[in-house]
C-alpha cells in the first residue's frame, strides 16, 4: 500500500483559512491587551491577505506572488512580551477551535507555536 502525503492546506482548504485569519484579527482588535497592536494598522485588508497568504504556504499551499513575511523584522520593534505573546497564542488557539475539528486545530496549533518559539527567541522583552 502506497501512503499519500495530504498537506495541511489540502486538509483545511483556503476558505477556511482566510475565515480562521479574518476572525482572529476581529477577536485581536477586540482584545484590551492586543488590540493596541492591530488597531493602528492602516490597510487591514492587506494586512489580513498577507497572514492569510503566511498561512496558506506554511501549510504547504502555492499561491503565484507569495507574500514575503520578515516576522522577526516586523515584530522586534513592538515591544512584545511573553505574557502578550502567550495571550496571543491563547487566543489563536480558541479561534481555530471554533472553525477546525480538533485535529486540524491542533496541527495548525502547533504550527503557531513554532512561529511564537521563533518570537521568544528573537522579539520578545523580558515581563
Amino acid at each position: 500500500m502506497v501512503r499519500k502525503l495530504e498537506p495541511l492546506c489540502d486538509k483545511i482548504g483556503y476558505h477556511r483559512v482566510e475565515a480562521v485569519v479574518r476572525d482572529f484579527y476581529e477577536r485581536l482588535r477586540a482584545d484590551e491587551a492586543l488590540a493596541p497592536f492591530f488597531l493602528p494598522i492602516a490597510d487591514r485588508e492587506a494586512h489580513e491577505q498577507k497572514v492569510i497568504g503566511y498561512w496558506w504556504v506554511a501549510m504547504g499551499g502555492r499561491m503565484a506572488e507569495p507574500p514575503v513575511v520578515d516576522m522577526i523584522g516586523a515584530h522586534s520593534s513592538l515591544g512584545i512580551t511573553r505574557s502578550l505573546l502567550d495571550r496571543w497564542l491563547l487566543l489563536f488557539q480558541k479561534t481555530l477551535e471554533a472553525h477546525l475539528e480538533p485535529e486540524l486545530a491542533d496541527q495548525w496549533r502547533q504550527m503557531a507555536e513554532a512561529v511564537g518559539d521563533r518570537m521568544r527567541a528573537h522579539v520578545i522583552r523580558a515581563r
